[in-house]
């Protein structure tokens, strides 16, 4: 299945917040990419002071790491404290299956730079965890134990970035029941992902989802079938638009 693997940069004017790091070269050549779109926005790794994951699967903690040295040396890496047990246990490792064991073995390199300084916090979600002033915790447990969204206010707005709550738009939106072979607890999983569906169409939120197409953003709409995503438009800035002012 083709799908894409988004992070987002936010800053929030006290901190530059980086919602999970992508994949790095642990899925193949064709990812990888964070560092490179972060510099082509105007930062460079060294300004991210904050990095928030919403599950430590290796598509969103590999880019935390480059050659066992971190990628972003001066942020503090924010994880829920049920997925930093899990993934990081030995004995989970030891007793999981032979395709599972590669993803224990990622989370533990992703994060090991970052403990090594004690820059590595674990919070509790349920209980409305604020990693930094502005941005709240939404448990979305059941893709993984842990895994987390992030409510990012400002004013009236809200943006919420969901992490894995979708990972096949065209099927799951119409039907949240489905779940995918990826989570470790499939139920809890699609019990979550009708609730974060009903809070988003009700209220109106900006979502941005690491594996809805490119660049993820938009909102949820209920209808009757459902639920319906719908996008933002997105089209790259042409030199041709940046050299003259547009009306």
């Amino acid at each position: 299945m083709q799908t894409a693997v988004n992070a987002y940069l936010v800053n929030t004017g006290s901190n530059l917040v980086l919602v999970d790091t992508g994949a790095a070269s642990c899925f193949g050549p064709t990812l990888g990419q964070i560092v490179n779109n972060l510099r082509a926005a105007g930062y460079e790794p060294a300004q991210v002071d904050t990095v928030l994951l919403t599950h430590l699967h290796g598509d969103h903690a590999c880019g935390l790491v480059s050659g066992g040295q971190p990628v972003f040396p001066n942020a503090t890496v924010h994880v829920d404290k049920a997925d930093a047990n899990y993934w990081l246990s030995e004995a989970n490792a030891a007793t999981a299956g032979k395709d599972s064991q590669a993803l224990f073995g990622m989370a533990r390199d992703a994060v090991a730079p970052y403990q090594a300084v004690n820059r590595l916090r674990t919070f509790d979600a349920a209980a409305g965890a604020e990693p930094v002033p502005g941005v709240r915790t939404v448990a979305a447990y059941g893709h993984t134990p842990g895994h987390t969204g992030y409510l990012f206010t400002s004013g009236k707005a809200s943006l919420l970035l969901w992490g894995d709550i979708v990972h096949n738009h065209a099927v799951q939106f119409r039907r949240p029941s489905v779940s995918m072979e990826f989570d470790v607890d499939s139920h809890a999983a699609a019990t979550t992902r009708s609730r974060i569906f009903a809070d988003a169409a009700k209220g109106g939120l900006w979502v941005g989802g690491a594996h809805l197409p490119f660049p993820g953003i938009g909102h949820v709409r209920r209808d009757t079938g459902g639920y319906e995503w719908v996008p933002v438009e997105y089209g790259p800035v042409r030199e041709d638009m940046m050299a003259s002012p547009r009306n």
